[in-house]
């Protein structure tokens, strides 16, 4: 029997910025009820362990205290509306909605694992671990182990086993590469890609990499211009879905409050 999945893209949650998106995420959540959710990774920011930007003025006044707050309130405000249906589901007597729910870590929630391996005596203070997504309902993939679910890997990026680093090119490019069905994040833009192969069967391959409202400094503005929102695969059986993606204005617009 197919299922349908929701993917959350790269929601990228960090301190003072308005987090009404990740409010209005899960009331369409709540809403299309979907079989599988997956978030993709890159939901904690932790730019206050960016290796990136220290010592530049942009790093002054960041605290990790202040990332994992704003990390766990949106995560709650994400998954509140999900509790309220399900509650009221317990009430009525009915049967609870009760979706697989899967995290896949992504880089920016690595940099905590990364600092406590530069930095020993953090160990068991600061970590991945430390972040308890279970607590949410999650099961929660390490950083580029891929999750797969119903044959689809869901995994933050696809790595280079020889680097490590990011596969380059284009989805076509990657799904060729890899030659297996695929969702990530990571890459801030959407492009998908659809593929035959000799057995019949169809592949897919999904690059899904933002879905939050505000800029990226660092990126520019013709680098802030691209999708954000999310990657709904209907029908999913044996490695292919069919894919369709819902822009996070137009979830905002009609579910934010």
């Amino acid at each position: 029997m197919s299922r349908k999945h929701l993917v959350v893209a790269d929601t990228q949650v960090k301190p003072n910025h308005n987090l009404s998106y990740m409010s209005a995420i899960g009331e369409y959540i709540a809403h299309k009820k979907p079989d599988v959710i997956v978030h993709i990774g890159d939901h904690f920011d932790m730019e206050s362990l960016s290796s990136y930007d220290k010592g530049k003025k942009s790093f002054e006044g960041r605290r990790v205290i202040d990332d994992l707050k704003a990390g766990h309130e949106g995560m709650r405000l994400m998954m509140e509306p999900i509790w309220r249906v399900q509650e009221n589901q317990r009430k009525a007597k009915k049967k609870a909605y009760n979706p697989e729910m899967i995290f896949c870590l992504g880089n920016h929630e690595a940099r905590a694992d990364r600092f406590a391996n530069d930095n020993p005596e953090f160990t068991g203070f600061l970590g991945t671990a430390q972040l308890n997504l279970e607590q949410y309902g999650w099961s929660v993939y390490p950083f580029l182990k891929p999750a797969v679910v119903d044959n689809i890997n869901y995994v933050h990026f696809l790595a280079n086993p020889f680097t490590g680093k990011p596969y380059g090119g284009n989805a076509l490019m990657q799904l060729k590469t890899v030659g297996c069905s695929f969702v990530v994040g990571h890459k801030q833009l959407l492009d998908v890609s659809l593929r035959p192969t000799l057995d019949g069967k169809m592949q897919i391959g999904v690059i899904n990499g933002a879905c939050y409202p505000f800029d990226e400094d660092y990126k520019g503005h013709q680098g802030n211009n691209h999708f954000r929102g999310l990657t709904m695969l209907h029908e999913v059986e044996d490695g292919f879905g069919l894919p369709s993606f819902v822009s996070l204005d137009f979830i905002m617009e009609k579910y934010g409050k």
